[in-house]
């Protein structure tokens, strides 16, 4: 058999996350005269619409059912018989299947295994999915289902009772990715085997007869290549269908591979759902802001009232390497424009205000136990990036102290020794990371307005003003960071950086 069942999504707003729905319609077309070309053939049919649709079990959302042509149907009478055609062109809801022989009891048990013989059924722990909304690759992975065929006249009708469970996955992301960003596949695992090869008879799957098991399956979307992220939870944008083994299942957990088409960042995000029970021939809908950390498009010349591109959103740069030097804010653009009213030893009071001072930027960089993380995902003006450092929070720090620097010099009083670097920066997450927090590596915008280094370096400003000045120049402390070093050096203040609090 090389053809098989197929699905689409029907799936209505759900307020509960991994709520149980399912809708399983199987449905027929009137009766007809038999063509001259299956004389000597028996009929058998899905049964009349009304008396067929599983309506009533539950409400909010389901899957919809569809019979494609190369399905076939199987009879168990004793042994098992296939059926050798049906009337079924392109995707209907209706279908005919028809027989070689001649039947006279009054019922047969009837099966649909899909892709498989009539007594076996493979769950596969690989899946895929072609198109959003559409669930045509069940019946290879699994789809199946047992009913009893009535007769009715000379020939005889079923409606089919589905027994695999399914699960619709719609993700979504509420801060909003740009369309380059993709959900390429989706993979679940469990503390227990939820594919395999199992037995099929009248009754459905007998889980307990597992063969070749697996403890995950994998959803490949797009051959790879993916379905779109919305912002809100939009079904016919990216449902994506799977089937797995009815059953109750322990640390039950979906991940979400993502890939950037057009900064190349690949990563994942979890979710683990503790334990979980999956119905025979029920869908559970799975509809997940993803959590991906967000930062915001907000970066200001140093301790400007407001940040650089605010009533120039529309032509902010948004991607390494662009530049708009004609909207970056100049010395007349004044909530724009850097503080130049405070000097030497003076602190920052406008957006600055509350960043850390030098004293504190030298304990993070020295003592603050710093490590580079490669891999985890971030987002930032709908792009994903990787890259950033993670820093020991102050009450971590012992003798962390706003007034002096870890050997006993108050910089913000006498800062031309201030600049320093520590070039041993351990590589990958901390072990306990609750005791750290994390920068990530969002750039800057430079004096000419362009976006440079997001996702290589990060520059943060400090409240405290360098002694460094010339007449066309002032400059401030900030905290840089990257993959093999920390620091605390000084830069211009008509540079835009990220501003921050101590942690």
């Amino acid at each position: 058999m090389k053809k098989m069942k197929t699905s689409i999504f029907s799936v209505l707003t759900i307020a509960t996350i991994l709520s149980t729905a399912c809708s399983n319609y199987d449905t027929m077309q009137n009766d007809k005269e038999q063509d001259s070309d299956i004389k000597g053939l028996t009929e058998f049919a899905v049964g009349d619409n009304n008396a067929t649709r599983t309506s009533g079990e539950y409400t909010g959302t389901g899957i919809k059912f569809y019979w494609t042509e190369g399905d076939e149907l199987w009879i168990a009478d004793g042994g098992l018989t296939k059926s050798i055609k049906s009337d079924i062109t392109g995707k209907t809801e209706t279908a005919k299947f028809y027989f070689t022989g001649t039947y006279t009891a009054n019922s047969y048990p009837v099966r649909y295994t899909g892709g498989n013989a009539g007594d076996k059924v493979t769950i596969k722990a690989i899946q895929k999915q072609e198109q959003p909304n559409d669930g045509s690759h069940i019946g290879k992975d699994g789809d199946c289902g047992t009913g009893t065929a009535t007769k009715s006249g000379g020939r005889y009708k079923f409606r089919l009772s589905h027994k695999a469970s399914y699960i619709t996955f719609v993700p979504y992301y509420s801060h909003g990715f740009a369309e380059d960003v993709k959900v390429t596949q989706i993979k679940v695992t469990a503390d227990k085997a939820i594919a395999g090869t199992y037995n099929f008879d009248d009754t459905g799957l007998q889980t307990s007869t597992a063969t070749n098991i697996s403890k995950s399956i994998t959803l490949i979307l797009k051959n790879g290549n993916g379905f779109e992220i919305p912002k809100s939870e939009t079904v016919y944008r990216n449902a994506a269908i799977m089937v797995l083994s009815p059953g109750t299942y322990n640390d039950f957990t979906v991940e979400y591979t993502l890939y950037d088409q057009k900064t190349h960042v690949k990563g994942t995000v979890t979710k683990n759902y503790g334990t979980r029970t999956f119905n025979v021939g029920k869908n559970k809908k799975v509809a997940y802001d993803l959590a991906v950390p967000h930062y915001g498009q907000e970066y200001y010349l140093w301790d400007a009232i407001k940040h650089c591109w605010k009533g120039h959103e529309t032509g902010q740069p948004k991607f390494n390497n662009e530049i708009n030097k004609a909207e970056y804010p100049k010395s007349a653009d004044i909530d724009r424009w850097f503080n130049d009213n405070v000097g030497y030893p003076e602190s920052a009071s406008r957006s600055c205000k509350d960043c850390p001072n030098v004293n504190e930027m030298h304990w993070y960089v020295k003592n603050g136990d710093p490590h580079w993380d490669g891999t985890t995902i971030w987002e930032t003006m709908g792009h994903l990036y990787q890259g950033g450092v993670w820093f020991k929070k102050k009450s971590k720090i012992a003798g962390f102290s706003s007034t002096q620097a870890p050997d006993n010099k108050d910089y913000t009083t006498n800062s031309k020794e201030a600049e320093i670097n520590n070039n041993s920066v351990k590589k990958g997450k901390p072990t306990v990371s609750s005791n750290y927090f994390y920068l990530p590596t969002l750039g800057y915008y430079s004096s000419e307005g362009a976006l440079l280094y997001v996702g290589v370096y990060g520059e943060y400003w400090s409240k405290t003003p360098s002694h460094k000045e010339s007449k066309y120049q002032r400059f401030s402390y900030y905290l840089a960071l990257g993959e093999n070093s920390v620091g605390v050096s000084s830069e211009d203040r008509f540079k835009a950086f990220k501003v921050w609090t101590a942690q």
